[in-house]
């Protein structure tokens, strides 16, 4: 007779996989550290999942990581349109809001993405979303400059400063778990980073 899966040992699992690998990466996680968190031997792990990466693809799935990166796109796509910039937060953006909903709505997976998606098929993800960033802002400082290309060293600034980006924002989404803490900890740095970038896209 088939042994009986019970949903909430399944559930607990997952919970225990997605704190782990936002802990450690997915390289660096071991299922014993899982079965640890979760309470149960390793053992068990098995009876639910074939592996480590099955698992995984259980926490971060293709339809978050594709909408990551679109919200974000439409977040991008507003720097021709804003006119204030300080005041382009999630309060007086469209897109900055449902970018930071969605922060919060999938805090595990999107830091996972963030920072610990290395040796699976979403470790392009995060280099993604710097080039994406650094080619709209590339692409919107060339449009007012008439055509004229980006320098070298401001190419490698923008480059730079979006990579930090990306790590503050999982910096954040570590830090804080509550939806309040981590929409004041986003909004104060937008704040920061919008008036950074008025400045140095000469806005």
């Amino acid at each position: 007779m088939p042994q009986k899966l019970k949903d909430d040992v399944r559930d607990r699992i997952v919970a225990a996989a997605g704190a782990v690998f936002a802990e450690k990466g997915f390289a660096a996680a071991r299922l014993a550290d899982v079965a640890e968190r979760a309470d149960i031997s390793t053992g068990n792990i098995y009876k639910y999942f074939r592996d480590k990466e099955a698992l995984f693809n259980t926490v971060v799935t293709p339809p978050v990581a594709a909408e990551l990166l679109r919200k974000l796109r439409a977040r991008l796509k507003e720097f021709p349109k804003i006119k204030d910039w300080e005041g382009a937060t999630a309060a007086g953006s469209g897109a900055a809001g449902a970018l930071l909903s969605f922060w919060i709505d999938h805090r595990v997976a999107v830091l996972i993405l963030l920072r610990g998606s290395q040796g699976t098929r979403f470790e392009h993800v995060r280099g993604l979303m710097i080039n994406e960033m650094e080619r709209l802002a590339s692409s919107y400082v060339e449009r007012r400059a008439g055509g004229s290309a980006l320098s070298p060293a401001s190419r490698f600034v923008l480059h730079k400063v979006f990579a930090r980006t990306v790590d503050m924002i999982a910096d954040i989404l570590d830090a804080h778990q509550d939806p309040q803490s981590i929409q004041q900890a986003v909004t104060a740095f937008w704040r920061y980073q919008l008036a950074g970038l008025q400045a140095l896209l000469n806005v």
